[in-house]
């Protein structure tokens, strides 16, 4: 045992030398297209979370364009409906402001019989007691 420590600590380059590290291979331009190791079935169950992940992601990117398209039909439908009933209102407004001018209550009372006074109405005074 000794003598192993002695020839270690005599020459530490042959030490470095005997233990070879494995040579990581360099990855060629053509290698990062090898889907191999991928598809492997030890591939699959190692990038499972993340295919997983992958396909939760979709589905969610999928469900909003669906909640989306579904609101911008909805803010079109409610904006066509609001220009419909603002045109009722404007309709409604300018029939109720010419049937209410004088000269047309006039048109319509003489067709009924009543008559328009033409002196102000007299004020009546009740007296109590006195």
């Amino acid at each position: 045992m000794k003598e192993e420590q002695n020839t270690l600590m005599q020459n530490p380059s042959e030490q470095i030398s005997s233990e070879k590290k494995p040579r990581r291979k360099k990855k060629s331009f053509m290698g990062l297209f090898d889907i191999g190791n991928f598809v492997s079935y030890e591939g699959m169950v190692r990038n499972l979370p993340f295919i997983l992940f992958l396909a939760v992601i979709g589905i969610i990117y999928i469900w909003n364009e669906h909640q989306v398209e579904k609101t911008i039909i909805e803010t079109a439908r409610i904006e066509k409906e609001m220009k419909k009933l603002n045109w009722e209102f404007t309709t409604s407004k300018s029939e109720l402001e010419y049937s209410s001018k004088m000269s047309e209550v006039a048109r319509i009372l003489d067709q009924t019989g009543i008559q328009i006074l033409r002196v102000p109405p007299k004020k009546i005074v009740v007296n109590n007691g006195n």
